[in-house]
């Protein structure tokens, strides 16, 4: 540590003398705004004043002392006031996902439209998909994605057919994926191309929907029942330099826009994660990136040796990294997993025993044994978790493993947790375990009416219980789920996370307007969303001591806001935005305009 002649300490430089003199000329310094920043120990801290050099910083304070920092070529910013926050991590996010966008139609805008039966739903994507067909009519294969599956399941006829796309195109494969991920709906020309028919045995862990006589009726639920599909047609997946285009338009259209400058990839395919690192190497992210790899139910235990074996394959500096493993262990809709049934109504509807809980794609001795190994390698367990039941068995196994060993030091992650038990609240924060949830999602809307047709009101208004779980001692970090969610807005997550009530540019807003999604005991503070969303979220990733605050010696990686944050109203939080980006001490983003910087940012 040297300390200058003003007194400041500057933890990350031993150097002292000229050579500090010459660097204490900042290269940038930001006066007379509000430079708000929350430590990992809840610290609040508030200052005027920030100064960077060669994309650190090296100063905190006052205007006074940032004043000391001003050299022959120092740019200074005059923040008028504004807000300065640090870069925002999306803890739980599908950026490579991005190529979805790029390279498929999307069809979310019809199920938002407040379609109220099946046959309409069905007539307007059938229009959609023949509107496509005929935009492409050299393609080999038609993607689409964005259709809702709990509408379906919500309906007396339930899910759509083969047959619906057949009517409009019958000649190419045509792959349908829902807005969640966790179904696939196709045309009859894809289940032949794939070789799918009545004598196809269900994958454990997967759904394929059948007719009476046992054929396949177009829908497929679940990564193990989908994969059959995308691993058998030929172009279902995307080429490695579709993910590179897709992973840079992530970053210039979504990251650079919002703030966000670490993200944490929930689900790379594998040609992702080469995209990934071959993008990292040649210097062009201006994002940092964890990843994981994925853990295959129906695949030999033997996995986890390759994945321990990879662990450092893919890193680059502390842009990419790979140090986790995900699981699935429950999926969607009747494939949450529950401590409870599901509502009476609803099981009777889909057919299902009145006991019906729901089914967890690994058995608790599978999990043991995966978690023992995983752990015992240092490495962290990224477990996707919905249904109360699935949280239940991750905290059971992860018991087993901390009756053996240290858990705590590697940051293992429970996602999305729609139920829990209160008591198993205080389970995760003493083993240390980490909420990654999704802050956009804890508000009154469509898809919150139709998951209480499945677990009923009193659980439905108990969902994504973020307020509680804090309370409890646990840590918080925040994401979007995008694609699944569009677009990956911190703003919005942060307004809807201190006030579990709709905001005004849903397009659901004027018939959820003012109703609150659950007590006033799930909600969160300003100070402790922008701790989720900022130093939680590089603890997550293994980063805190690199980025997610803004104090001397860390990666210059912020977001200077259009106003300031804590003058604006709860309900008006959704209209801030990102006025420019820095990362790395270098602006990617000004207002109106997303910087192309050549070779990105080494």
């Amino acid at each position: 540590m040297f300390i200058d002649k003003l007194g400041i300490e500057h933890p990350y430089c031993e150097k002292g003398g000229r050579e500090m003199e010459e660097i204490l000329n900042a290269d940038i310094i930001l006066k007379n705004g509000q430079i708000y920043s929350v430590d990992l120990s809840e610290k609040l801290s508030i200052s005027q004043a920030m100064a960077v050099k060669d994309g650190k910083i090296i100063f905190v304070g006052s205007d006074d002392y940032a004043d000391k920092f001003y050299g022959e070529n120092t740019e200074v910013i005059d923040l008028c006031g504004k807000t300065v926050l640090p870069g925002f991590v999306d803890s739980h996010i599908h950026p490579s996902s991005t190529a979805e966008i790029i390279n498929d139609f999307n069809v979310s805008h019809i199920m938002e439209a407040g379609i109220q039966s099946r046959e309409e739903a069905i007539t307007e994507l059938q229009k959609e998909i023949k509107k496509n067909s005929k935009l492409y009519p050299d393609a080999e294969i038609l993607r689409g994605v964005g259709w809702d599956a709990s509408f379906f399941a919500s309906t007396s006829e339930g899910m759509p057919t083969c047959a619906d796309i057949d009517e409009i195109c019958s000649e190419i494969p045509v792959i349908m994926r829902s807005f969640c991920h966790h179904y696939i709906w196709v045309n009859s020309k894809a289940l032949e191309v794939a070789g799918i028919d009545e004598h196809t045995p269900t994958p454990r862990n997967g759904v394929i929907v059948r007719d009476e006589e046992g054929r396949p009726t177009g829908v497929f639920q679940e990564t193990t029942a989908m994969d059959l599909l995308m691993k058998s047609i030929p172009n279902a997946d995307y080429s490695l330099e579709q993910y590179k285009d897709a992973i840079l338009s992530f970053q210039k259209q979504y990251a650079n826009e919002f703030g966000t400058t670490l993200v944490f990839d929930a689900y790379p395919s594998k040609r992702a994660i080469e995209a990934y690192h071959e993008l990292a190497k040649d210097g062009m992210l201006t994002i940092r990136v964890s990843g994981c790899f994925y853990a295959d139910p129906s695949e030999p235990f033997e996995q986890f040796d390759r994945f321990i074996d990879d662990k450092s394959k893919y890193d680059v500096d502390d842009v990419f990294s790979i140090k986790t493993v995900k699981f699935f262990v429950d999926g969607s809709g009747f494939s949450f997993l529950l401590n409870e049934p599901f509502e009476p109504d609803a099981l009777k509807a889909a057919n299902l025993p009145e006991e019906y809980v729901g089914s967890s794609q690994w058995t608790l001795e599978e999990l043991k044994k995966a978690f023992e190994k995983i752990n015992n390698a240092g490495m962290q367990i990224h477990a996707h978790c919905m249904g109360d039941g699935a949280v239940s068995m991750v905290i059971n196994a992860l018991e087993y493993v901390a009756e053996k060993s240290d858990i705590k030091s590697n940051r293992h992650v429970v996602a999305h947790i729609l139920g829990i038990k209160e008591q198993e609240m205080h389970k995760l924060a003493d083993m240390g375990i980490i909420a990654a949830m999704q802050p956009s999602w804890c508000k009154m809307a469509g898809v919150q009416d139709r998951a209480a047709l499945l677990i009923g009101e009193e659980r439905r208004n108990a969902s994504y219980p973020i307020g509680k779980l804090k309370k409890a001692g646990v840590m918080i970090t925040s994401g979007t789920d995008f694609p699944v969610y569009i677009p990956p807005n911190p703003f919005e997550g942060i307004q809807v996370g201190i006030t579990r009530k709709i905001h005004k540019k849903h397009p659901e807003y004027e018939r959820y307007k003012g109703i609150q999604l659950g007590s006033d005991s799930n909600k969160m503070s300003l100070e402790e969303m922008i701790q989720s969303y900022c130093i939680n979220g590089a603890y997550q990733c293994f980063l805190e001591n690199v980025t997610g605050t803004l104090e001397s010696g860390k990666s210059a990686d912020f977001v200077i806001l259009n106003r300031k944050i804590t003058d604006v109203e709860e309900s008006q939080i959704i209209d801030l935005f990102a006025e420019s980006v820095y990362f790395k001490g270098k602006k990617v983003r000004i207002t109106g305009e997303i910087l192309n910087t050549p070779g990105g940012i080494k």
